[in-house]
């Protein structure tokens, strides 16, 4: 079993949390796991990837065209990432904008929501749209955001390891007044999931 999951976003959005989340998951499972960071949170704001490989893996990098889900905390980091995608990625995006200040300055642009969702399903047709921040703030914090996608990671995908093992690392990695939002918004990112139509993903 080799399982390439791709986290993207950017600085300030959690692209680092949720991966440790995924690999801490799958190692109590009892999995192999391996992860890389190769653009870090250097300044907020700036463009993170972070790449999971769980299962029979040694090197810690996904091979372009080998992500089997690319998780985007940011629209637009779902299109600079583009190149892990193939026919069969399941790509789990974020719709909640983040607009550069290039853009607000005026010296650069931002592409439209449905031309982003446009250009990936060119590559694949599993491209599942959703404002996971809005869900995160109905669990009490927007910065919750990366644990709903997370919930929905499992409910969309069938994952080597199971809900309970995410739950006991978010009572494990998370300071006592934050446990119980993220275990809603954990909850509730799965319960989005399965409003999905089976035949999206």
């Amino acid at each position: 079993m080799k399982l390439n999951i791709v986290i993207v976003g950017v600085g300030g959005q959690g692209a680092l949390t949720t991966s440790g989340i995924i690999a801490r998951a799958a190692a109590r499972a009892g999995l192999n796991v391996v992860t890389a960071e190769t653009h870090g949170m250097a300044q907020r704001g700036g463009s993170v990837e972070v790449h999971v490989r769980i299962g029979d893996v040694m090197a810690p990098l996904i091979p372009d065209g080998g992500a089997d889900v690319l998780i985007a905390l940011e629209p637009s980091e779902a299109l600079r990432y583009s190149r892990f995608l193939n026919s069969k990625t399941l790509v789990i995006l974020n719709t909640r904008k983040i607009i550069p200040p290039s853009v607000t300055s005026g010296t650069g642009s931002y592409p439209e929501l449905d031309e982003i969702i446009g250009e990936l399903r060119k590559i694949t047709p599993r491209v599942i749209a959703v404002d996971a921040s809005e869900i995160a703030e109905k669990a009490g914090n927007v910065l919750a955001t990366n644990v709903v996608v997370v919930g929905m990671l499992l409910g969309l995908f069938n994952m080597p390891f199971e809900l309970e093992h995410v739950e006991e690392v978010i009572k494990e990695v998370m300071s006592d007044r934050i446990v119980d939002l993220n275990l809603n918004a954990l909850k509730m990112g799965y319960e989005s999931a399965k409003s999905i139509r089976p035949s999206a993903v």
